[in-house]
């Protein structure tokens, strides 16, 4: 495999040269008018202004709200399936999520370590992978950019950004509605309205809900289905034109989720109660009651000020607030080895101040950051079958709480050149502090209701400066083809553990992770109806942070987070949109990369191993046709899959049960729009029914497994003014 992925890389290294060779004549013919199908424009905001996707020197998968829907898109984990390179799933049961870019990501649960990939909604970073889980609703479109981005967007992260942007409010009246009824009693309803409602004011109201009363899971110990969903999301927003030069959004948000926790399916060590449902993979067992009570809402103010014609002043300024109760069975069978209970706080405030020049070759931005965030956390397992296994009889919970404080500091700069008509220089640095204040940390035992400490409470402090930064040369080869070369560093901030542990020692700090990025890149309009884009990278990544089963303890296997050494990543992507004819799009994505651990310093990570969620070769597809029946009738059918090859979950001492085969997967949707406003569709995901593992955790008491949902089917029925 390994062979053919050099090969394959070298292929597209060699085809980026020859697109580049060829690319001006080609996009000499599309600039002179060629009649027939052509791709529509996309304008991103990657890099904190507005410019044709073509321009921008960074590699940019870009979906569209019409592309999240034609593929099903419900949540941030459905991302994976229709982007190159890019692993998105369930750390933790449903409720934390972990984001891979090209080998580069956080597979730990705990809320206090922040996501390797930045995730920003409407510009305002979450500081959580436990703030990740939220649904996708009113969307203009979802920005992926891959690499480091340590200029514009700062610590952590090392592996990308996704930026997700809502759709703003319009001067002229909106209005749009979406219900729709699924497998497994699963109700949904999205809708928005809009408009204006003075000289100078715009306001958008978009809300989501989803309810299911039944599930693809069966809990074996009480014989009821799990999945039961009960999620509400809604964003209000305010535009204000105040002046011709000035503009203010407000934006507000409020969601929750009370829904059934996903159940483990455990190859138990400690008894055999779940061996006779062991050729069922979608039967497990919980004793308790696996559910979640998540709450998030939150306020932002963006203000851009003209203050010059070539000068814009912008202000972000953002609260955030996210509470979690999460209760599982990780056990995975009727006794209570690890019924575990997730308490967590988290308050997040952030401003950013930025001003940007645009002038004849040469744009400029200069911006200082600031945020502060607070995690509150106690977590605890009722194990009072497991204790005395261990000498612990009498005992009932163990568990550990801590509160985790983090100011960041930033000041930035960017800068883009033109040295020639068709050479830009693109330079960036950012200078960041950081101090993390962790406190209150400790291990507790409770029986009959009463708890103690197993060891004082600890106190710990950690701090970081970094320069990080990138430097790059766009060479404009014809008017919609763009050669882009770069080196960038990034990195993510080190922290504290928020696992369990009987020996305070290990919680200690562990150190930043860095990462320098070298990468060439091509994207070409190569006809009026074809764009493709390609890109080869290699990355040097140092100090690693990695979870796992990195310490040994007097109950079994615990888990901790720690820097292990370094690694090396080499791959390539390739993208391309093809719209032959009027009404049909095709659009295919590949990504190839070989990771290896260069350098180990921890017992267990061996040299030579792969990075978790690092499959060597992803696929990804969506084809889409529409045609008319009549004057005021059409029909739409869109197929959309993913392939991704094996892959490993877990890298510490190599387990075999850490790894899954390669699976693809196939959504399908036929649709049927009438009289310009309305649509009914019937859709299927998994449409071939696939088994494939989303994760693979090592626990106390043995192995545990999460599976991708079965086929699903179902209706919907929109409007939209």
């Amino acid at each position: 495999m390994f062979n053919q992925l050099m090969r394959g890389v070298s292929r597209y290294s060699m085809l980026a040269a020859g697109i580049a060779c060829a690319a001006p004549a080609l996009a000499q013919d599309a600039d002179q008018g060629a009649t027939g199908p052509v791709i529509d424009e996309i304008v991103v905001t990657a890099q904190k202004r507005s410019q044709r996707l073509d321009d921008v020197g960074v590699t940019i998968n870009v979906l569209t709200g019409e592309d999240l829907k034609a593929a099903g898109t419900e949540s941030l984990v459905d991302l994976a399936g229709i982007t190159p390179n890019v692993q998105i799933k369930n750390v933790l049961a449903n409720s934390i999520v972990n984001v891979s870019i090209r080998g580069i990501g956080l597979n730990d649960y705990a809320v206090n370590n922040n996501p390797a990939a930045g995730v920003y909604v409407d510009n305002v970073y979450l500081v959580s992978p436990a703030m990740l889980s939220f649904g996708l609703f009113d969307v203009d479109r979802v920005e992926v950019l891959k690499g480091p981005q340590g200029d514009l967007y700062g610590r952590n992260t090392n592996a990308g950004a996704i930026n997700i942007i809502s759709r703003k409010p319009s001067d002229v009246a909106e209005a749009s509605l979406s219900v729709g009824y699924g497998r497994y009693n699963s109700f949904n309803a999205e809708g928005a309205i809009g408009g204006p409602i003075g000289d100078s004011i715009s306001a958008r109201l978009a809300l989501e809900t989803v309810q299911q009363s039944s599930g693809w899971q069966t809990n074996y110990v009480t014989g009821g289905s799990v999945g039961d969903t009960d999620r509400m999301n809604g964003r209000l927003q305010l535009d204000w034109q105040a002046s011709d030069s000035l503009n203010f959004l407000l934006s507000a948000h409020y969601g929750y989720n009370n829904s059934d926790v996903l159940l483990y399916k455990a190859d138990n060590i400690l008894t055999t109660e779940e061996d006779a449902f062991a050729s069922e993979p979608r039967t497990a067992g919980a004793g308790n009651d696996p559910r979640m009570k998540l709450r998030s809402s939150g306020v932002s103010l963006t203000a851009n000020w003209e203050i010059a014609p070539d000068v814009t002043l912008t202000s972000i300024s953002a609260y955030e607030h996210f509470s979690r109760l999460h209760r599982e069975d990780t056990d995975g069978t009727s006794l209570s080895y690890l019924d575990s209970t997730y308490d967590n706080e988290i308050d997040q405030y952030s401003q950013e101040l930025r001003i940007a020049y645009s002038g004849d070759g040469l744009e400029l931005i200069f911006g200082g950051y600031f945020s502060n965030d607070e995690v509150l956390t106690r977590d605890e397992f009722f194990s009072p079958d497991l204790l005395p296994l261990f000498g612990l009889a009498g005992l009932e919970i163990i568990g550990n709480s801590y509160r985790q404080e983090t100011d960041a500091y930033a000041a930035f700069g960017h800068a883009e050149v033109e040295l020639a008509p068709q050479v830009t220089l693109i330079g960036g640095l950012r200078y960041t502090e950081e101090s993390k204040d962790f406190d209150q940390a400790t291990t507790f035992l409770c029986a009959a209701g009463v708890c103690s400490d197993v060891f004082a409470p600890v106190a710990n402090e950690f701090s970081t400066s970094n320069v990080s930064g990138k430097i790059g040369l766009n060479i404009q080869l014809a008017d919609r083809t763009l050669l882009y070369g770069s080196i960038s560093r990034g990195f993510k901030s080190g922290g504290f553990q928020g696992q369990l542990t009987f020996d305070p020692a290990a919680l200690q700090p562990f150190d930043d992770e860095k990462l320098t990025a070298y990468e060439l890149g091509i994207k070409s309009r190569i006809a009026p109806n074809i764009q493709f884009n390609a890109a080869v990278f290699h990355y040097d990544y140092s100090d690693l942070q990695i979870y796992g089963p990195l310490f040994d303890s007097p109950v079994g296997v615990l888990f901790g987070i720690a820097n292990v050494g370094d690694a090396r990543v080499n791959g390539a992507e390739a993208d391309i949109w093809w719209r032959p004819t009027d009404g049909l799009d095709l659009k295919f994505g590949i990504g190839a990369i070989d990771t290896k651990v260069t350098r180990s310093i921890v017992a267990g990570v061996a040299e030579g191993s792969v990075l978790p969620n690092s499959p060597e070769l992803t696929l990804n597809g969506l084809a889409r046709y529409e045609w008319n029946l009549s004057d005021d009738m059409a029909a739409d059918i869109t197929l959309s899959g993913k392939y991704q090859s094996k892959t490993r979950f877990d890298v510490v001492r190599a387990p075999d049960e850490a790894i899954e085969g390669g699976y693809f997967v196939g959504n399908a949707e036929v649709g049927f729009s009438f009289n310009e406003n309305w649509r009914l569709a019937v859709w299927a995901k998994n449409i071939f029914d696939k088994l494939y593992r989303t994760q693979a955790l090592n626990t106390s008491v043995g192995w545990t497994s999460h599976f991708g949902p079965p086929r699903t089917f179902g209706v919907s029925l929109s409007y939209e003014m």
